[in-house]
């Protein structure tokens, strides 16, 4: 083993430079600039203040859109584990190959662009789209309906994004599980609603909490659907980020940029405090 420490060493130096070099040093750069003072006439002056953050905290309009963004985001991860978690049962009961042939079918959608996708749901939701035109038609409203630009568009096109990440972790984990744990239950008289309780669910954690975590922090950054099916109207954090951004307002793209962090970290940190994935390897 220790003949073998410099070989790894050697090995891994390469990718960590890399990370340090393109992900490290330019987070580091985007935190000192988020503490910069505006310029109208530069992109920041070097001048340190706190004024971005506390601008941040002391307007309404952020805390409405801090809000909209944590509803928008329980929701979508709600939705995300009542529909995947079924589903994810069933692809982990199936054969070996009958399995792998669920979960190529579940990458497949994966494989197309967001914004194709995002563009489908504006043929499907418009106000001349397929549900508007065949309700008008059959009579059954007099006139379209505002679907678009709305938080059910929003849901809609990053539920059909996020739920195979849902569905391919817990299955997973699903599957490997040991079935003599069901069956021990079973035989001390736990029926199928306490089996899963003290049981599935508790060793399913890994999986579930690797899903939330996934589809909580992709619908933080999952600019291009929200634009698409939000519109002006219904803004997310990413939103403003690249409003700032496009504006030239780099201090305050940067500190909303390192609010959306730490609440992605936050959120993450209390998924992995909630489930305790960690104790089905015997660590928590």
């Amino acid at each position: 083993m220790r003949m073998l420490r410099p070989t790894l060493v050697v090995l891994a130096l390469p990718p960590l430079l890399m990370i340090c070099a393109f992900f490290v040093a330019p987070l580091a750069f985007l935190f000192v600039i988020s503490f910069m003072t505006p310029s109208p006439e530069e992109l920041f002056q070097y001048q340190v203040t706190i004024g971005n953050y506390l601008a941040l905290a002391q307007d309404s309009f952020y805390w409405l859109i801090l809000q909209r963004t944590l509803v928008t985001a329980l929701i979508v991860l709600g939705t995300c584990l009542l529909l995947g978690y079924p589903v994810a049962v069933v692809v982990s009961r199936m054969t070996p190959r009958k399995r792998l042939v669920m979960l190529m079918v579940l990458l497949f959608p994966l494989m197309v662009s967001n914004v194709v996708r995002a563009y489908g749901w504006i043929t499907i939701l418009g106000r001349e789209g397929l549900i508007n035109v065949t309700l008008v038609d059959m009579s059954l409203i007099p006139y379209p309906l505002r679907m678009l630009n709305s938080a059910g568009a929003v849901g809609a096109g990053l539920l059909t994004i996020l739920l195979p990440y849902m569905i391919i972790s817990v299955a997973n984990t699903l599957a490997g599980l040991d079935k003599s744990y069901q069956e021990a239950a079973q035989s001390l008289g736990a029926g199928p609603v306490r089996s899963f309780i003290h049981v599935t669910w508790p060793l399913s954690s890994p999986g579930v909490a690797a899903g939330l975590s996934l589809v909580f922090f992709l619908t933080l950054s999952a600019y291009v659907t929200i634009t698409l099916l939000g519109g002006p109207r219904f803004k997310l954090l990413v939103s403003l980020v690249y409003d700032s951004v496009t504006t030239l307002q780099w201090p305050k793209a940067a500190s909303l940029s390192f609010v959306l962090l730490a609440f992605a970290l936050i959120v993450g940190a209390l998924i992995q405090a909630g489930l305790r994935p960690q104790r089905v390897q015997g660590k928590g």
